[in-house]
């Protein structure tokens, strides 16, 4: 339990309101409402519920506010006794200048994987670095000049990709490797019944997301057993939910995105077997001087995961 998670409490309970709460916390309301669930986790109780527009506190959370308060004045007063032996330790150093760092990342990794560590990121702040969005293709380009001095992040299929690899000077660090699921309501997917076979999924109304890379994965997953009833690509990652939530198709996710989200009673995922694999890069040329800010970055970045993900890079290990 985090005291970070008691504050947020306080803050929705005082202004009746998560969208206010996150404004005023400077969180995104996705964040807040990770927090919130995963702190009803812990203690077992539900703290709030909803009467019609209304947001109110349960009695578990009417008795929850004086302990929460005292537990966040007691850490207020333990950091603060901590705090002479703190500065032994040196701080670490804001990116500045030459030293900034900018990501360029393709749409799976900007959308999905930094939108879903945010709160972390933010905790270890790494949320300072500015992210710009590329197409699969235009980092291959980018590469391939021979020139950039940037940091890309981009995911590449588990059994490699010749195009890359070949590229002189080109340096991969890899953080995780992930496969795709299945992801839908319990109309198509009962989560007891185990893997889902590609014959099977073939058979399923099927929305999923308009990448070209993720479009190349799921080709080659189906190349023997192609897909029967695609009814959406799309580049809107709010169509696909709703046509999900609706019941109406399932759609694909990938094993990393599943462990970070928090559970939804709605939904229902499935192993699918023969699933393909990839893995999430950090790729720069070393010979053109990648800026010590980019690198610094990656270093942080990869502890800041390892942190979060320990028991998921145990069940999915790299190599």
């Amino acid at each position: 339990m985090r005291s970070e998670s008691l504050a947020y409490f306080l803050e929705i309970a005082e202004s009746g309101s998560f969208t206010h709460a996150a404004k005023k916390l400077y969180v995104s309301q996705q964040g807040l409402s990770k927090s919130i669930k995963a702190l009803e986790r812990d203690l077992g109780c539900r703290l709030f519920r909803r009467t019609g527009s209304r947001l109110e506190l349960t009695n578990a959370g009417h008795a929850l506010i004086p302990h929460a308060r005292q537990c966040i004045h007691d850490i207020e007063l333990l950091r603060a006794a901590m705090e002479p032996f703190g500065r032994m330790a040196s701080p670490r150093r804001k990116r500045t200048g030459e030293d900034e760092a900018t990501l360029h990342a393709t749409a799976f990794v900007s959308d999905s994987l930094l939108s879903l560590l945010q709160d972390e990121l933010r905790q270890a702040e790494l949320d300072d670095v500015q992210v710009i969005e590329h197409s699969y293709a235009e980092i291959i380009s980018e590469l391939k000049a021979g020139t950039t001095q940037e940091l890309f992040a981009l995911c590449l299929p588990e059994n490699d990709v010749p195009e890359l690899t070949a590229i002189p000077h080109v340096v991969f660090r890899p953080m995780f490797v992930t496969e795709i699921m299945l992801v839908g309501s319990s109309d198509f997917i009962h989560s007891d019944k185990g893997a889902f076979s590609l014959r099977r999924v073939a058979k399923l109304p099927v929305v999923y997301y308009n990448d070209p890379l993720l479009n190349k994965i799921i080709r080659d997953m189906f190349r023997d057993q192609p897909l029967e009833d695609i009814r959406m690509h799309s580049s809107s990652l709010g169509r696909i939910s709703q046509a999900i939530q609706r019941g109406k198709a399932v759609t694909f996710s990938d094993s990393l995105s599943v462990y970070l989200r928090e559970p939804d009673e709605d939904l229902a995922t499935a192993h699918i077997e023969g699933a393909a694999r990839f893995v999430m890069e950090f790729a720069y040329l070393d010979n053109t001087g990648v800026s010590p800010g980019a690198l610094d970055y990656l270093e942080d970045f990869a502890a800041c995961f390892g942190a979060r993900c320990a028991p998921y890079l145990e069940r999915y290990p790299l190599g």
